[in-house]
């Protein structure tokens, strides 16, 4: 039995790299190496998969012959473990088993996108995924050969559960950061880390029940999307899935619960989060339960402009990422909180502790996975055609499919023509969205004014800088000017740039 092999020794040099990347950032370099390998001469590059206008997700020539090779590779280890009746213990047969497991997943991965899109269009139901009977049977066919019942990993339902969020997490993650630049392929490759860690076999054996306990911080400049990053997060958690009910515990758009912090009262910040009894404050004419008792297991609180929180309200929510219990406004009740914590902010927290402003035990309970999203001018500056990639994503969500070519035309051309060529689009990507709603519908767009300033501020120092003619007095106050338009705050100018706010003040002009 020991002398038999299931596959050649030729096959295993495509069958490893091909297991491997089961558990590899899809977002990573090290995906695309692990690709070149199994496929050779045949391997397409540069040929990523797309997202297209209705929100699915396409496959690449790469992904589609990479199937197949371990579609033929696994129909003939098949054969030959019914033939030999070769047993689980065999040395390969972890070889052959994640070939199936990956094989499952692809093949499932169009019918379990359409269902991520049926989730979506009906948040409020929780459906039967139909397409369980299917994985069922490829189960069976693979894994339990000829009635041999031999054992695996994982069953139908753990698979189901895991073939989910993997597909979401790349339907999230893929379709709503876009852009091919380095700045954002890094940016997806950190977001699917938040989400499986780094050791995706650690991930499946034990850590999808214990992401919970890890908190999520995201930083960065405002309009850069960190409510993004937190969506494609929070929606793309693990859920486990009921065999008898053919239904995963919940719909994974309604287990995400985001609230601006800056937007509300202390009171009704705790009234949202904690919930409260009737009768709790004026107002309070029944019971009601808050996000932290909403999320359950499986859901997620987003807590939006961490930095500008009420420091009697970081207390109480140190409470409860330390002991993970909370009682309702009015309510002596302990409730145990279940869910994950995630957090945001563009305010320089580290800063804002030196000063008093963030205490510094609530900061190292959600610093345990970071994110910074990067400022528009920063993904721009690596790829000249990141912008039509921009802009074509934006068309094709205000105005849809069938408009995406004329209206990013148009736009292009506009900002081309009217736009400076170094225009550092200071709103970051929230901007470059308003810019073009504003093309189509006025035809036109204009940016603040105190922008437009900072802009002409930039290129009249560089053209001095070049020249040799500024004073170095007169550069700092220009350097200074520019960030002040850019965020007409001198406390968060002071914190960004490192210097304490008077300085600010005194170059200001």
């Amino acid at each position: 039995m020991s002398n038999i092999h299931i596959f050649s020794e030729k096959s295993r040099k495509i069958i490893e790299p091909l297991v491997e990347t089961v558990f590899t950032n899809p977002f990573l370099e090290e995906r695309q190496i692990l690709n070149r390998k199994i496929l050779g001469d045949a391997y397409n590059y540069p040929n990523p998969a797309g997202a297209s206008p209705n929100g699915s997700v396409r496959r690449s020539d790469n992904e589609i012959a990479i199937v197949q090779t371990c579609r033929d590779l696994v129909d003939k280890a098949r054969k030959k473990i019914i033939a030999e009746s070769i047993a689980s213990q065999h040395p390969e047969y972890s070889l052959y088993e994640h070939l199936i497991y990956f094989l499952i997943y692809h093949d499932l991965s169009q019918s379990i996108d359409r269902f991520i899109l049926k989730c979506i269009e009906k948040p409020e139901n929780n459906l039967e995924w139909k397409d369980f009977t299917e994985l069922q049977a490829y189960f069976n066919f693979y894994l339990k050969p000829d009635g041999t019942n031999l054992p695996t990993l994982y069953n139908p339902s753990e698979l189901s559960a895991f073939f989910f969020q993997l597909r979401r997490a790349f339907f999230h993650t893929y379709t709503n950061l876009a852009g091919s630049s380095i700045a954002i392929m890094k940016l997806r490759a950190r977001v699917w880390d938040s989400i499986f860690t780094h050791n995706m076999r650690r991930y499946f054996r034990s850590l999808h029940q214990r992401m919970n306990n890890i908190y999520t911080l995201i930083t960065g400049p405002s309009g850069s999307g960190k409510d993004v990053i937190a969506r494609c997060i929070g929606l793309s958690r693990f859920i486990p899935f009921d065999t008898t009910t053919r239904k995963f515990e919940r719909n994974f758009m309604e287990a995400f619960y985001p609230i601006n912090l800056s937007a509300l009262s202390s009171t009704l910040i705790e009234s949202e989060l904690f919930g409260h009894r009737r009768g709790a404050f004026t107002g309070a004419l029944q019971d009601k339960a808050g996000y932290f008792e909403s999320t359950g297991r499986y859901g997620t609180v987003f807590l939006d402009e961490i930095g500008d929180t009420d420091p009697k309200i970081q207390v109480k929510l140190l409470r409860v990422l330390q002991s993970k219990e909370f009682q309702r406004l009015g309510d002596t009740k302990t409730i145990n909180f279940e869910g994950k914590v995630m957090a945001a902010t563009n305010i320089d927290l580290v800063k804002a502790i030196e000063q008093g402003n963030f205490r510094e035990d609530f900061y190292y309970r959600l610093c345990a996975d970071k994110i910074e999203t990067p400022s528009l001018e920063r993904i721009l500056s690596g790829n000249t055609n990141e912008i039509e990639n921009l802009i074509r994503f934006i068309a094709g969500k205000t105005a849809g499919a069938d408009e995406i070519d004329e209206l990013a035309e148009e736009s292009l051309a506009y900002i081309k023509n009217h736009l400076p060529k170094s225009y550092s689009w200071p709103g970051n990507f929230r901007e470059l969205e308003q810019c073009v709603r504003n093309i189509m519908v006025h035809g036109e767009y204009h940016p603040h004014a105190n922008l437009q300033v900072a802009q002409t501020a930039v290129e009249k120092a560089q053209q001095a800088f070049t020249q040799g003619s500024y004073s170095l007095n007169k550069l700092i106050e220009t350097y200074i000017t520019q960030e002040y338009h850019r965020t007409p705050n001198m406390a968060e100018v002071g914190m960004r740039l490192k210097v304490d706010p008077r300085t600010i003040k005194k170059y200001l002009n």
